[in-house]
């Protein structure tokens, strides 16, 4: 067979293994819809035709250059050139879906003997972290650092509970916080405070296991119910809700073709507040300082109880050097802020806020432009734009980006009697409150504010 035959044959297979992948993608949102246990065998296919997707795009492309070299093409050309527009986009959609579409519960074939809490012995410190590490849905908020964090800042009880098999190697994970108040109730959260949580898990026998144990917690300490922060569905029956979403984009490596990408109203907004003598500050705790007035200032006027600094503080302190401050300013004046993470190769911007009369100025654009350019900088593939509401205007504004909206799947063990609880803005038994906070002055709301808020999740 020669060449051109070669080569046709591996166009073929591209387009069969592409229709499979789109096929199998729409099956695996069915299975995981309908809670079918299917889902997991289907994503270990999918894992395989991607794999074999990405061998045979490597043989054409070795085949189409190898063609070029006997043209005596010029080396500009020889070494590929830019990918094409709408192929560099489908390469980037293809690292989000990958991305999220790892389920939460595995489909291995483990069993867990016992379940114990992580300081019970030695070494499962050690163990927590590396199985957290190398599970595919994993979060930086699986981790420990959370439960020192939360427990040094708070003091909330928090019991972060593993699954061994019969070789005492850890088979899944599961970290708790109970938050505990007159006003808000009695209540366990995996994970407060941040987006990400829930089981980590080889099987589902396995997650069984580990809430099980933490729904004995719950009916100990007298909780309501317990909230599990799953990002994919985790298929074990449970009540879910879905309603909150954050968005991820895939980052190109040069930051040159994610301009090319935006359309021309978001390169313009980007450009406006440059004329105004616009400056984007990238730092550490040095920082903090800027971003608390910025940052206690715009949850005042949302009506939102605001963290203590303390909590900043030790969440610095706590993540380490992967965690980034962010300042804006405007003719000097700071009036943008925002702190960042990064983990494996995602990096996500947890909390960010301007103050009102400098929205028109379009700093907020040219801040999250600045730290998308230094995430492509330090190599991350994904930025995640945090959790909003479908159709808000956080929602429309992260979507201008071309980023992909993730739907968040948050689980609930309801004690009995009890139904799946409503913290929100929403709620009109919270409307009146929020209509006063928003009138309180600066100074005490950021008094009273970290008092309230330790007990939201």
């Amino acid at each position: 067979m020669n060449d051109a035959n070669n080569l046709d044959s591996l166009k073929l297979r591209e387009d069969q293994l592409k229709a499979r992948k789109g096929e199998l993608s729409r099956l695996i949102g069915e299975a995981k819809k309908s809670g079918s246990d299917d889902a997991g065998e289907l994503i270990v296919e999918m894992g395989a035709v991607s794999a074999e997707f990405k061998e045979v795009a490597g043989r054409i492309k070795a085949f189409k250059k190898a063609q070029r070299q006997q043209a005596g093409q010029s080396s500009e050309v020889l070494s590929g050139g830019p990918l094409d527009k709408s192929k560099q986009a489908e390469k980037l959609q293809q690292i989000v879906e990958e991305a999220y579409s790892a389920p939460q519960i595995l489909n291995l074939a483990a069993k867990a003997f016992r379940v114990v809490e992580v300081d019970a012995e030695p070494g499962l410190r050690a163990s927590w972290d590396e199985y957290v590490d190398r599970h595919p849905q994993a979060s930086p908020y699986h981790k420990l650092w959370v439960k020192f964090f939360v427990e040094s800042v708070y003091g909330h009880p928090c019991r972060f509970i593993c699954a061994l098999d019969e070789s005492d190697r850890v088979v899944g994970v599961l970290p708790l916080t109970q938050l505990n108040s007159r006003l808000f109730g009695n209540f366990i959260v995996s994970t407060p405070y941040f987006n990400y949580g829930g089981a980590l898990a080889d099987s589902k026998q396995v997650a069984q296991m580990l809430i099980a144990d933490a729904v004995r917690w719950r009916d100990q300490v007298g909780a309501g119910h317990i909230e599990l922060r799953h990002l994919t569905s985790s298929n074990l029956g449970l009540p879910q809700r879905t309603e909150k979403l954050t968005f991820w984009l895939a980052l190109p490596e040069q930051e040159e073709d994610l301009w090319s990408s935006f359309k021309p109203k978001v390169r313009a907004q980007i450009k406006r507040p440059q004329k105004e003598s616009a400056e984007i500050t990238i730092g550490g705790a040095e920082l903090l300082d800027d971003f608390y007035s910025v940052f206690s200032r715009n949850m005042r006027d949302l009506g939102t109880p605001v963290y203590g600094k303390n909590f900043f503080h030790g969440f610095l302190r706590s993540y380490g050097e992967s965690a980034r401050v962010v300042i804006g300013r405007l003719s000097g004046s700071v009036v943008a802020c925002a702190i960042i993470i990064g983990s494996g190769d995602r990096m996500e911007i947890p909390w960010a806020s301007t103050v009102h009369e400098a929205n028109s100025s379009g700093i907020n654009m040219l801040m999250y432009w600045e730290i998308l350019r230094f995430s492509i900088r330090e190599k991350y593939k994904i930025f995640d734009f945090g959790r909003c509401t479908e159709d808000s205007g956080t929602y429309k504004f992260k979507q201008q980006w071309g980023a992909t909206p993730v739907r968040l799947h948050w689980d609930y063990c309801l004690a009995e009697g009890k139904e799946a609880p409503k913290l929100n803005p929403d709620n009109p038994k919270f409307k009146l409150l929020i209509a006063v906070w928003t009138r309180l002055p600066v100074w005490l709301t950021n008094i009273v504010g970290p008092m309230v808020v330790k007990y939201l999740p």
